[in-house]
Formats: C-alpha cells, structure tokens, sequence
C-alpha cells in the first residue's frame, strides 16, 4: 500500500525537480510573446516549450499529492490509476530527457542577412 502512494509522489517530486534543473525557469514573458504574437521567434518558441513541460511536470506533481491525499483518506488505491499514472510518469520522463538533450545537444544558428536577390545573386556568383 504503501508504495502504491510513495513511489507516484517521489517520481512525479524528481520529474518536477529534474524539469527545473535541466530546462531551468520558463521566460513567462517570451512564452506568453509566443502564444499571442503574429510572428513568434525561436526563443519564443523554446520558452513555450520550457513552460509546457513545466507545467506538466507540476501536474503531474499535484495529480499524485491528490492520489496520495485520497489513498491515505479511503485506504485503498485503485489499480488502474496506478498504471495511468506510471505511464503518465514515464511519458514524462521521456520528454524532459529530450528536451534537455536537445537543449544542450543542440544546432548552431544560422544567421540570414536581410539583403536584396542582387546582392544574393553576388554572393553566389564569387
């Protein structure tokens, strides 16, 4: 009984834990900018991305507190739930692990110059 309460809450506690560590805080501005802007950024996007596992991982944090608070007032957990819930922490799990490899793993920008098709063409003709 006792691990059917303990383990949920202690996984979900170091996915919340592991989320902030590795994405660190979400920008609540630049998500925000994201969601509302005609032309949203790539760091905008990352923000957006930030906060949604973020929030997640705090869901899934208050899901089994609630799950915990309800075993101890009843007495009994139900196995369903329990294999909901363990599914729901490794999908977790998952996507904090690529997130934080694509945040660390991650591409060089390139960057664009804003010049005219002549100047392009230039370029491409040296």
């Amino acid at each position: 009984m006792r691990s059917r309460v303990l383990l949920p809450l202690v996984a979900s506690a170091v996915q919340a834990a592991a989320a902030l560590m590795v994405l660190g805080l979400p920008g609540w501005a630049s998500a925000w900018d994201f969601f509302v802007s005609q032309q949203p950024t790539m760091a905008s996007a990352l923000s957006a991305s930030r906060l949604t596992v973020s929030l997640i991982a705090v869901g899934m944090l208050a899901w089994a507190l609630v799950r915990a608070a309800r075993a101890t007032a009843v007495g009994i957990a139900e196995r369903r739930r329990q294999t909901v819930a363990g599914t729901a922490v490794l999908a977790l799990g998952l996507l904090i692990l690529a997130a934080g490899l694509s945040h660390h793993l991650g591409t060089p920008s390139v960057v664009l110059g804003a010049g005219s098709v002549k100047e392009a063409s230039q370029e491409l003709a040296r």
